[in-house]
């Protein structure tokens, strides 16, 4: 399992406070991510997984891990910057009910940025 590459990675901080200044926000109980649409030529995603969700890092990178891979296996139609932020409930669950959340999520971000998009 290769990593993600740099052109979809955000990598610093003016980025992160692109996103986090201007951005539509999409959550459930275990994730919340905003999103900030972009001219670039590809969506690019941003983790931010605290000590507060779990104070264990294997389970913080887990969380990462299931992350990115749910990101990269989603065809997004539109290049946005995306930033997952978790939440505590998440280190509780198994890896099937975060990807199930994440694809949810996803969704309902597209389906948001659409909307965006013909206002």
């Amino acid at each position: 399992m290769a990593g993600l590459s740099k052109q979809v990675r955000l990598l610093n901080k003016a980025d992160y406070n692109a996103v986090f200044s201007k951005s539509v926000k999409v959550s459930n109980a275990l994730f919340l991510i905003l999103i900030h649409k972009t001219s670039s030529q590809h969506s690019r995603i941003g983790l931010v997984i605290s000590k507060k969700v779990d104070k264990r890092a294997v389970q913080r990178n887990r969380i990462k891990r299931i992350a990115r891979e749910s990101f990269r296996n989603t065809m997004f139609e539109h290049n946005c910057d995306y930033v997952v932020l978790a939440r505590p409930k998440i280190t509780q669950l198994k890896n099937k009910e975060i990807f199930d959340s994440l694809d949810s999520l996803w969704n309902q971000a597209q389906t948001k940025i659409k909307q965006i998009r013909k206002r």
